[in-house]
């Protein structure tokens, strides 16, 4: 091997070696953090979007399927739902009997 060659081996090695140990741990080779059957499933609803109608603070009406409307209300101010708009009429469900 000429010189030339010697140098350029040894100007590169240190840097080939570096690029080596710096290449990030495949996928494979990194152990899952849960393995239980249920952190395996469906991905989790996310809980319903609340409302706050009249700025006091806290969540007095709820948006269970999503699209943007409220379909459950607090009327007793205990910060859970109380009624429920189970027909899509936008408006409180008369009380079950």
């Amino acid at each position: 091997m000429s010189v030339l060659n010697k140098a350029a081996i040894a100007l590169t090695l240190p840097f080939t070696i570096g690029v080596a140990q710096a290449a990030p741990a495949s996928v494979a080779d990194q152990a899952p953090t849960d393995t239980s059957a249920a952190a395996q499933s469906a991905p989790a609803q996310p809980a319903p979007a609340t409302i706050d109608t009249n700025n006091d603070g806290k969540a007095d009406a709820w948006d269970r399927d999503g699209n943007g409307a409220a379909d459950a209300w607090d009327k007793n101010n205990d910060g859970s739902p109380d009624a429920f708009d189970d027909n899509g009429d936008g408006k409180p469900d008369p009380a079950k009997r």
